[in-house]
Protein backbone atom coordinates (compact mmCIF):
# COMPACT_ATOMS: atom_id res chain seq x y z
CA UNK A 1 0.00 0.00 0.00
CA UNK A 2 1.19 3.47 -0.80
CA UNK A 3 2.62 5.82 1.17
CA UNK A 4 0.58 8.41 0.11
CA UNK A 5 -2.59 6.45 0.57
CA UNK A 6 -3.30 6.23 4.09
CA UNK A 7 -4.24 9.34 5.98
CA UNK A 8 -4.92 9.60 9.91
CA UNK A 9 -7.98 12.69 10.34
CA UNK A 10 -8.39 13.45 14.02
CA UNK A 11 -12.16 14.95 15.46
CA UNK A 12 -13.61 13.27 12.76
CA UNK A 13 -16.94 13.39 14.54
CA UNK A 14 -17.99 16.68 13.33
CA UNK A 15 -17.35 19.58 11.90
CA UNK A 16 -14.06 20.41 10.04
CA UNK A 17 -12.53 16.89 10.66
CA UNK A 18 -15.79 15.39 9.26
CA UNK A 19 -15.35 17.39 6.02
CA UNK A 20 -11.82 16.79 5.67
CA UNK A 21 -12.17 12.77 6.37
CA UNK A 22 -14.86 12.66 3.72
CA UNK A 23 -13.55 14.70 0.97
CA UNK A 24 -9.72 12.64 1.39
CA UNK A 25 -12.28 9.45 1.32
CA UNK A 26 -13.74 10.77 -2.13
CA UNK A 27 -10.08 11.27 -3.17
CA UNK A 28 -8.92 7.49 -3.06
CA UNK A 29 -7.04 7.41 0.43
CA UNK A 30 -7.52 4.95 2.98
CA UNK A 31 -9.14 7.32 6.00
CA UNK A 32 -7.98 6.56 10.16
CA UNK A 33 -11.08 7.91 11.42
CA UNK A 34 -9.85 8.62 15.12
CA UNK A 35 -12.35 10.45 17.39
CA UNK A 36 -12.81 10.76 21.58
CA UNK A 37 -16.43 9.59 20.50
CA UNK A 38 -15.85 5.86 18.56
CA UNK A 39 -19.13 6.19 17.55
CA UNK A 40 -19.29 9.20 15.76
CA UNK A 41 -15.88 7.99 14.52
CA UNK A 42 -17.59 4.72 12.95
CA UNK A 43 -20.22 7.03 11.43
CA UNK A 44 -18.05 8.99 9.51
CA UNK A 45 -16.14 5.89 8.53
CA UNK A 46 -19.20 4.68 7.37
CA UNK A 47 -20.38 7.80 5.33
CA UNK A 48 -16.89 7.48 3.67
CA UNK A 49 -17.45 3.73 2.51
CA UNK A 50 -21.14 4.58 1.07
CA UNK A 51 -19.85 6.55 -0.92
CA UNK A 52 -17.11 4.21 -2.51
CA UNK A 53 -14.33 4.60 -0.12
CA UNK A 54 -12.25 2.94 2.62
CA UNK A 55 -11.85 3.76 6.25
CA UNK A 56 -11.55 2.81 9.93
CA UNK A 57 -13.02 4.09 12.83
CA UNK A 58 -10.92 3.75 16.21
CA UNK A 59 -11.39 5.69 19.33
CA UNK A 60 -8.38 7.97 20.34
CA UNK A 61 -8.60 10.60 23.29
CA UNK A 62 -5.98 12.91 21.75
CA UNK A 63 -5.34 14.61 25.10
CA UNK A 64 -3.60 11.54 26.39
CA UNK A 65 -0.24 10.45 25.19
CA UNK A 66 -0.90 6.53 25.42
CA UNK A 67 -4.58 7.25 23.20
CA UNK A 68 -1.81 8.72 20.69
CA UNK A 69 0.47 6.52 20.37
CA UNK A 70 -2.21 3.69 20.63
CA UNK A 71 -3.92 4.80 17.60
CA UNK A 72 -0.81 5.22 15.69
CA UNK A 73 0.18 1.74 16.00
CA UNK A 74 -3.08 0.81 15.28
CA UNK A 75 -2.79 2.50 11.41
CA UNK A 76 0.41 0.81 11.32
CA UNK A 77 -0.78 -2.89 12.65
CA UNK A 78 -3.33 -2.63 10.02
CA UNK A 79 -1.61 -0.58 7.31
CA UNK A 80 1.36 -0.99 7.64
CA UNK A 81 2.48 2.49 6.86
CA UNK A 82 0.98 5.95 7.03
CA UNK A 83 1.44 8.95 4.99
CA UNK A 84 0.26 12.21 7.04
CA UNK A 85 -1.98 13.43 9.50
CA UNK A 86 -4.62 15.64 9.60
CA UNK A 87 -5.08 16.95 13.51
CA UNK A 88 -8.10 19.25 14.04
CA UNK A 89 -7.31 21.47 16.83
CA UNK A 90 -10.28 24.10 16.57
CA UNK A 91 -11.85 23.91 20.02
CA UNK A 92 -12.99 27.59 20.93
CA UNK A 93 -14.17 29.68 23.31
CA UNK A 94 -15.81 32.82 23.33
CA UNK A 95 -16.24 33.64 26.68
CA UNK A 96 -15.18 37.10 28.15
CA UNK A 97 -11.40 37.23 29.13
CA UNK A 98 -12.47 38.43 32.26
CA UNK A 99 -15.02 36.13 32.91
CA UNK A 100 -13.09 32.71 31.88
CA UNK A 101 -12.77 30.29 34.28
CA UNK A 102 -9.71 28.81 35.12
CA UNK A 103 -11.12 25.06 34.12
CA UNK A 104 -12.33 26.51 31.09
CA UNK A 105 -8.09 27.97 30.09
CA UNK A 106 -7.01 24.62 31.32
CA UNK A 107 -9.60 22.52 28.64
CA UNK A 108 -8.43 25.00 25.65
CA UNK A 109 -4.51 24.33 26.67
CA UNK A 110 -5.26 20.58 26.55
CA UNK A 111 -7.68 20.24 23.59
CA UNK A 112 -5.21 22.64 21.48
CA UNK A 113 -1.92 22.75 22.25
CA UNK A 114 -1.21 19.64 24.30
CA UNK A 115 -3.09 17.49 21.64
CA UNK A 116 -1.27 19.02 19.06
CA UNK A 117 2.07 18.75 21.24
CA UNK A 118 1.33 14.95 21.56
CA UNK A 119 0.34 14.17 17.80
CA UNK A 120 3.83 15.68 16.65
CA UNK A 121 5.79 13.98 19.23
CA UNK A 122 4.75 10.61 17.95
CA UNK A 123 4.86 11.65 14.37
CA UNK A 124 8.83 12.87 15.23
CA UNK A 125 9.06 9.04 17.16
CA UNK A 126 7.18 6.86 14.37
CA UNK A 127 7.52 8.63 10.84
CA UNK A 128 10.17 8.16 8.35
CA UNK A 129 8.62 10.73 5.92
CA UNK A 130 4.95 12.17 5.23
CA UNK A 131 3.05 15.70 6.17
CA UNK A 132 1.15 17.03 8.87
CA UNK A 133 -1.81 19.41 8.61
CA UNK A 134 -3.31 21.49 11.67
CA UNK A 135 -5.94 23.16 11.47
CA UNK A 136 -6.57 25.65 14.11
CA UNK A 137 -9.45 27.43 16.02
CA UNK A 138 -11.00 29.73 14.46
CA UNK A 139 -9.97 33.76 13.92
CA UNK A 140 -13.75 34.89 14.84
CA UNK A 141 -12.92 33.62 18.38
CA UNK A 142 -10.93 36.61 19.23
CA UNK A 143 -10.99 36.88 23.14
CA UNK A 144 -7.59 36.88 24.33
CA UNK A 145 -7.50 33.50 25.62
CA UNK A 146 -7.42 32.46 21.83
CA UNK A 147 -5.39 34.72 20.21
CA UNK A 148 -2.54 32.95 23.03
CA UNK A 149 -3.71 29.67 21.58
CA UNK A 150 -3.04 30.59 18.00
CA UNK A 151 -0.21 31.90 18.30
CA UNK A 152 1.27 29.18 20.79
CA UNK A 153 0.16 26.93 17.79
CA UNK A 154 1.81 28.85 15.65
CA UNK A 155 5.08 28.86 17.26
CA UNK A 156 4.91 24.85 17.63
CA UNK A 157 4.68 24.42 13.60
CA UNK A 158 7.27 26.50 13.12
CA UNK A 159 9.48 25.69 15.33
CA UNK A 160 8.80 21.70 14.61
CA UNK A 161 9.38 22.51 11.02
CA UNK A 162 12.83 23.76 11.38
CA UNK A 163 13.75 20.84 13.56
CA UNK A 164 12.23 17.76 11.70
CA UNK A 165 12.86 18.28 7.56
CA UNK A 166 11.24 14.82 6.93
CA UNK A 167 8.09 16.14 7.47
CA UNK A 168 5.93 19.23 6.14
CA UNK A 169 4.73 20.76 8.69
CA UNK A 170 1.53 23.48 7.78
CA UNK A 171 -1.33 25.35 9.52
CA UNK A 172 -4.44 25.99 8.52
CA UNK A 173 -6.59 28.92 10.09
CA UNK A 174 -10.22 29.09 9.37
CA UNK A 175 -12.20 32.86 9.55
CA UNK A 176 -14.79 31.07 11.23
CA UNK A 177 -15.73 28.02 12.75
CA UNK A 178 -17.29 24.79 10.79
CA UNK A 179 -20.51 25.22 9.02
CA UNK A 180 -20.66 22.45 6.75
CA UNK A 181 -18.69 20.49 3.87
CA UNK A 182 -19.88 23.28 1.15
CA UNK A 183 -19.35 26.22 2.24
CA UNK A 184 -16.55 24.88 3.79
CA UNK A 185 -15.18 23.66 0.86
CA UNK A 186 -12.12 26.58 0.47
CA UNK A 187 -10.85 25.28 3.83
CA UNK A 188 -11.04 21.68 2.59
CA UNK A 189 -9.69 21.87 -0.76
CA UNK A 190 -6.09 23.97 1.06
CA UNK A 191 -5.94 20.71 3.54
CA UNK A 192 -6.39 18.45 0.49
CA UNK A 193 -3.86 20.25 -1.25
CA UNK A 194 -1.58 20.50 1.81
CA UNK A 195 -1.78 16.89 1.93
CA UNK A 196 -0.65 15.97 -1.78
CA UNK A 197 2.68 15.49 -3.65
CA UNK A 198 2.13 19.32 -5.21
CA UNK A 199 2.84 20.72 -1.97
CA UNK A 200 6.12 18.86 -1.77
CA UNK A 201 7.94 22.40 -1.32
CA UNK A 202 5.65 23.69 1.22
CA UNK A 203 6.18 24.23 5.36
CA UNK A 204 5.92 25.45 8.21
CA UNK A 205 3.60 28.01 6.91
CA UNK A 206 0.01 29.77 8.31
CA UNK A 207 -2.42 30.14 5.71
CA UNK A 208 -5.37 31.86 6.53
CA UNK A 209 -8.65 30.94 5.12
CA UNK A 210 -11.64 33.39 4.40
CA UNK A 211 -14.26 30.77 4.65
CA UNK A 212 -18.15 32.56 3.23
CA UNK A 213 -21.05 32.78 6.06
CA UNK A 214 -22.20 29.53 7.09
CA UNK A 215 -25.82 29.35 5.78
CA UNK A 216 -28.71 30.53 8.34
CA UNK A 217 -30.57 27.18 8.21
CA UNK A 218 -33.00 28.23 11.35
CA UNK A 219 -34.87 30.77 9.54
CA UNK A 220 -36.54 28.43 7.22
CA UNK A 221 -37.19 25.46 9.76
CA UNK A 222 -40.89 25.01 10.78
CA UNK A 223 -41.68 26.92 14.54
CA UNK A 224 -41.24 23.70 16.24
CA UNK A 225 -38.30 22.67 14.53
CA UNK A 226 -36.63 26.29 15.49
CA UNK A 227 -38.11 25.93 18.95
CA UNK A 228 -36.72 21.97 19.37
CA UNK A 229 -32.82 24.14 18.54
CA UNK A 230 -33.65 27.25 20.90
CA UNK A 231 -33.42 26.37 24.81
CA UNK A 232 -34.61 30.34 24.82
CA UNK A 233 -38.32 29.02 23.48
CA UNK A 234 -40.16 26.58 26.01
CA UNK A 235 -42.33 24.48 24.18
CA UNK A 236 -45.92 25.69 25.95
CA UNK A 237 -45.29 29.00 24.95
CA UNK A 238 -45.10 27.32 20.98
CA UNK A 239 -47.74 25.52 21.55
CA UNK A 240 -50.05 28.82 22.57
CA UNK A 241 -48.88 30.76 20.20
CA UNK A 242 -49.99 28.28 17.29
CA UNK A 243 -52.81 27.69 19.02
CA UNK A 244 -53.92 31.46 19.57
CA UNK A 245 -52.55 31.79 15.80
CA UNK A 246 -55.33 29.25 14.70
CA UNK A 247 -58.08 31.42 16.46
CA UNK A 248 -56.93 34.58 14.90
CA UNK A 249 -57.06 33.23 11.73
CA UNK A 250 -60.44 31.51 12.57
CA UNK A 251 -61.54 35.01 13.37
CA UNK A 252 -60.37 36.13 10.69
CA UNK A 253 -62.33 33.66 8.42
CA UNK A 254 -65.45 35.15 10.00
CA UNK A 255 -65.45 38.32 9.20
CA UNK A 256 -64.77 37.59 6.05
CA UNK A 257 -67.29 35.52 5.67
CA UNK A 258 -69.77 38.34 7.55
CA UNK A 259 -68.50 40.75 5.00
CA UNK A 260 -69.43 38.46 2.21
CA UNK A 261 -72.52 38.20 3.43
CA UNK A 262 -73.37 41.93 4.16
CA UNK A 263 -71.94 41.97 0.14
CA UNK A 264 -74.46 39.69 -0.91
CA UNK A 265 -77.31 41.32 1.08
CA UNK A 266 -76.97 44.40 -0.66
CA UNK A 267 -76.81 43.00 -4.10
CA UNK A 268 -79.42 41.24 -3.28
CA UNK A 269 -81.42 44.61 -2.58
CA UNK A 270 -80.52 45.66 -5.40
CA UNK A 271 -82.25 43.44 -7.42
CA UNK A 272 -85.37 44.20 -9.55
CA UNK A 273 -87.64 41.04 -9.27
CA UNK A 274 -90.76 40.39 -12.13
CA UNK A 275 -93.41 42.89 -11.21
CA UNK A 276 -91.38 45.37 -9.18
CA UNK A 277 -90.56 48.58 -10.69
CA UNK A 278 -87.53 49.11 -12.13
Amino acid sequence: MGTASVVLVTNVGQGFGRAVALTLGASGHDVVCADRDVDLASKTAAEIEEFGGQAIPIQADVTTHMDVLSAFHKVYEIFGDLGGVVHVAAFDSHTPFSSLSESEFSELIDENIKSTYLMLKVCAQVLREGWFVLVSPPESADEPQMTAVRGSLAGLIAGFSDQFEKLRVNMVVPSRAASDPRHDSILIQTVSYLSSPAAAGVRGQQLYIELPPPPRVVESLLPEVQAALDDNVRQDDLEASIYYSADDDDEDEDDDDDAHMDDDSEELDNVAYPGEAS
